[in-house]
């Protein structure tokens, strides 16, 4: 990767790159990195496709948590035109160029197994996040919905247990795997209401569910009776450590389907404490005004942590002024 170059936007990111370069040395390691994949390059791909990571089509997504600093973002890392089969390929030859480590060739064996010849819609994503001069680096392969009998393949034993418990009720959508960890997160989506899952949702985890009702019943409250019955589907994942604690889970709520606006979830996120909203407010003051009928923010995340409130956190696309959108 080169270091000597200067990064030139192009005219679709400019905006993007100036809100990264603000955020100091590591922003800048980031618009780096995003430069020399090809996202931030004049003429790349990136100014031709939109992505369906996010609801604009930017081809960028930021993640804000609660309490947390760290700079996080998922990326596409080649034009979302293309067909995505060999997505999963190029995102894991990124991470070992980028000094991470690949994901076992055994798990990339039951990737390719799952995503076979799927009707893809991204393939896979790449997950950036810096913190104390360390670059961390997640795949995010995608998992069709035909794919949950394979997930047998995988140590869970108590998830599969509570997934089988709701039949095609529920649908795997994703895997993660963290670089530096050796951690695998798998995601999931279910069209069952919140109160019917939840408590079944919590038990690999051994969590409390009453936690997790209460604030997404607090997020309904806020978003007003016009928007509450919006709620298309929840997401969920299971975090499976490799030290073989207990799997961490996490639920993951459409902002746009629940709130509506970007106005009505940026003011929740305003409002919400923690270290994350002096860069949240950075990147939401200098959004331009969203396509009709689309949404800068995605998905609301609230993390189980015991009898305690879930950690919250926030996806917000970047203002990618794309040739594709209608202002």
């Amino acid at each position: 990767m080169s270091e000597l170059l200067p990064v030139i936007p192009s005219r679709g990111d400019l905006d993007w790159c100036w809100y990264l370069r603000r955020q100091g040395q590591i922003g800048e390691a980031l618009e780096r990195v995003l430069h020399d994949i090809g996202v931030m390059h004049p003429g790349g791909w990136a100014d031709w496709q939109p992505s369906t990571m996010t609801d604009t089509g930017a081809p960028v997504e930021m993640h804000f948590t609660a309490n947390q600093s760290v700079i996080s973002l998922r990326t596409e890392v080649e034009d979302p035109g293309k067909h995505p089969s060999s997505r999963t390929a190029k995102v894991c030859d990124l991470i070992t160029e980028l000094g991470g480590v690949a994901p076992p060739v055994a798990l990339r064996d039951v990737i390719g197994a799952i995503q076979g010849a799927a009707d893809l819609r991204f393939g896979a994503w790449l997950g950036l996040h810096h913190c104390a001069r360390k670059l961390g680096m997640t795949l995010f392969a995608e998992l069709p919905a035909n794919g949950l009998e394979l997930m047998g393949l995988f140590p869970a034993t108590q998830i599969m247990a509570t997934l089988e418990k709701f039949g095609d009720g529920i649908r795997p959508t994703m895997l993660g795997y963290h670089s530096f960890s050796g951690q695998t997160t798998l995601y999931f989506e279910t069209d069952l209401a919140p109160q019917d899952v939840i408590q079944d949702l919590v038990i690999p985890s051994g969590v409390s569910p009453v936690p997790l009702l209460r604030n997404i019943g607090g997020m309904l409250d806020n978003a007003g009776a016009v928007n509450a019955g919006l709620m298309k589907k929840l997401g969920f994942s299971y975090t499976i450590h490799t030290d073989g604690s207990l799997p961490t889970l996490a639920l993951q709520i459409s902002a746009k389907d629940v709130f509506g606006s970007d106005a009505v979830i940026g003011q929740l996120v305003r409002d919400f404490p923690g270290d994350h909203v002096a860069a949240y407010a950075g990147l939401a003051d200098q959004l331009f005004p969203a396509p009709a009928g689309k949404s800068f923010h995605g998905d609301v995340g609230l993390q189980a942590r015991g009898d305690d409130s879930p950690l919250f956190s926030i996806g917000v696309a970047a203002p990618w002024n794309c040739p594709f959108d209608t202002i």
